[in-house]
């Protein structure tokens, strides 16, 4: 429940079931929930902060996989509780590519922020406002999506929706001094890092905890 009640996990990944007792069990999506459960349960949060834990396992998603994947697949993940300075996410994003660095890979990542909780209240009205504004030109799937999810039309694979968020409004440009600030600071740890970024209007998260940095990693070789 703590993702959201509209998000991809929720609406397309759980993998659930029913038991011959009764008792009906979803296959983990994802490691964030049980880090948290974690953290709670074993009183983590009296300790000192903040708090460095990794997972690694399988885990399983029922929507139809993409070509070349699995329904159940292996994710390693990173978390770091307790604090919100901007180097911690650096951290994170270095954490990350320095593992990738070692396939051999090209790498970049795609870098945006979601701002504070604030921030991203506003944004949604203005940004909820847009598309009602466009919503001719968008596609019947991201309409549905409006008034249940609108940051995920802005990251839509669907065409039409595509060439439209050209001009969607941005959220850089609508961060309060904080978020500005806390932007700002991860971009200028990354620089002294020499990790190669590109900032991506349109990467956003769908869970409902996000919160200022959100980032991908993209792979390639020349070969």
């Amino acid at each position: 429940k703590g993702v959201g009640d509209n998000t991809d996990i929720v609406e397309k990944e759980m993998y659930t079931l029913k038991t011959k007792g009764g008792d009906k069990l979803v296959m983990r999506p994802e490691g964030t929930a049980a880090i948290m459960r974690s953290y709670i349960e074993h009183g983590m949060g009296s300790l000192p902060q903040p708090i460095f834990l990794y997972y690694s396992g399988p885990f399983f998603r029922h929507e139809r996989p993409q070509k070349g994947r699995y329904r159940q697949l292996y994710q390693f993940g990173l978390e770091i509780i307790g604090s919100e300075k901007a180097v911690l996410d650096a951290i994170s994003i270095q954490t990350g590519y320095q593992i990738l660095k070692e396939t051999g890979q090209e790498i970049t990542v795609k870098i945006n922020t979601l701002g504070d909780i604030e921030v991203r209240k506003e944004y949604l009205k203005i940004l909820k406002t847009f598309y009602k504004k466009n919503i001719k030109n968008i596609s019947p799937k991201d309409v549905a999506r409006l008034d249940t999810n609108p940051l995920r039309v802005l990251d839509s694979k669907e065409p039409a929706t595509v060439e439209v968020n050209e001009d969607a409004p941005t959220i850089i440009d609508n961060l309060n001094t904080l978020s500005k600030k806390h932007f700002k600071a991860v971009l200028e740890y990354l620089d002294a890092a020499h990790i190669p970024y590109e900032i991506d209007n349109t990467l956003v998260r769908g869970l409902d905890y996000y919160a200022h940095t959100v980032f991908e990693y993209v792979t390639y070789s020349e070969n």
